[in-house]
């Protein structure tokens, strides 16, 4: 097993515990019984996750403070915290048959069989002996919702704060670059299958957010939507739908001179409707509204530190 596929198998499963409240279903010995023979893992997961700052250092800081993530309800000021619940992930690794796996049932064809239209540039996965499938799905017939608060982003020195590492807030008086993020959304299917043979890792996940944000060094603020209601569409009969992300991640082998390799990111397709609204500038007084319709993104990134 590559070094790519142990990393993700081990994010799988690392990811049931992760938070101090999260919450598994025991299994009985009767259920034990069920499992054994069985192909692949099953998680049922509920948690709730709350980091008080996160410390990026290059040589100055980029902080992010109070990350919050839950159920919808975290968006509601001093209302008790939701879990992020009702998620099923599934681990697999597939064996000389591939397709025993069921990757019909991937993404777009997932939400075809659900009701949804799925008009979206989505690149199907061939699965093959020793390829690892990580697939997210709700454990009912409701997506899964979810609710993100970030109370700033921002920047800090290097002078004087190494440190403070854990409390870079309270003696920073930088540049706040993001203020009072909130979000909220639901997650539609998410699969991740790690190639045996070429050393990559593929991400397809459908999800719709709508929240608002302050950008304190620009002086403005406004609400978002991200959702697939117009134009080419992926919603269903209820009016429910979901943007589409996938992205190719693997190792550009040879990219320096010297051969050394670098981290390849391929963004396949990010598509759906972006809809920015009440954008304030300045005094505070709202200039409009901005609707992108049919918004489609692939680019091709590689990344390496100088």
């Amino acid at each position: 097993m590559n070094s790519l596929k142990k990393i993700a198998l081990v994010s799988a499963i690392a990811a049931a515990p992760f938070a101090a409240q999260a919450e598994l279903a025991a299994l009985d010995d009767a259920s034990m019984g069920d499992v054994t023979g069985q192909a692949g893992v099953t998680i049922d997961l509920s948690a709730n996750v709350s980091v008080g700052e996160i410390a990026y250092q290059d040589q100055g800081f980029l902080v992010i403070d109070g990350l919050t993530l839950g159920g919808h309800s975290e968006l509601v000021a001093g209302g008790a915290p939701d879990a992020l619940d009702n998620l099923r992930l599934t681990i697999d690794v597939a064996g000389s048959l591939g397709d025993d796996l069921g990757a019909s049932s991937f993404g777009a064809a997932y939400l075809a069989s659900e009701g949804f239209t799925t008009e979206v540039n989505e690149q199907s996965q061939n699965i093959s002996d020793g390829d690892l499938v990580i697939s997210l799905r709700s454990q009912s017939d409701e997506p899964v919702d979810f609710g993100l608060f970030i109370e700033s982003v921002s920047l800090a020195k290097q002078e004087g704060n190494s440190g403070n590492i854990g409390n870079l807030k309270a003696t920073n008086t930088g540049t706040v670059l993001s203020q009072d993020l909130r979000m909220d959304g639901y997650i539609g299917p998410v699969d991740i299958v790690v190639q045996e043979e070429s050393n990559s890792m593929n991400i397809n996940a459908y999800f719709s957010a709508s929240g608002s944000v302050t950008v304190p060094y620009r002086g403005t603020s406004m609400s978002f939507e991200l959702h697939n209601r117009r134009g080419a569409t992926v919603m269903n009969a209820d009016g429910m739908s979901f943007a589409h992300a996938q992205v190719d991640v693997s190792v550009a082998e040879g990219y320096f001179d010297d051969g050394g390799d670098a981290l390849a990111v391929n963004v396949q397709d990010l598509s759906g409707d972006l809809d920015m609204t009440d954008i304030k500038m300045g005094n505070g007084i709202s200039i409009g509204a901005l609707y992108l319709t049919d918004l489609s993104v692939t680019a091709e990134t590689v990344i390496y530190g100088h």
